[in-house]
């Protein structure tokens, strides 16, 4: 195994253990951002400009659920031209 493939095995390892947990039906943006695929950087972009995923704001806190980012990546798929 390369490096790319471990690390990608222990990106995947990392998001299937935050979505395992119950209370964390809610991602920081950070974990957001890792969980769709994006920089930090660019999913606040989308925040801030529109476009991106639903979000919750709980004082000054950000929270993406779950839910939400598996809907918009949803949203975003593309099928393969035949």
């Amino acid at each position: 195994m390369n490096y790319e493939e471990v690390s990608l095995f222990q990106r995947l390892d990392r998001i299937e253990q935050l979505i395992a947990t119950p209370r964390r039906g809610y991602l920081s943006p950070a974990q957001a951002a890792e969980y769709v695929g994006l920089s930090k950087q660019q999913l606040d972009v989308h925040r801030m400009q529109g476009g991106g995923p639903a979000f919750h704001k709980v004082g000054r806190r950000v929270l993406y659920a779950v839910i939400d980012l598996q809907d918009w990546m949803l949203a975003h798929r593309h099928d393969p031209l035949e």
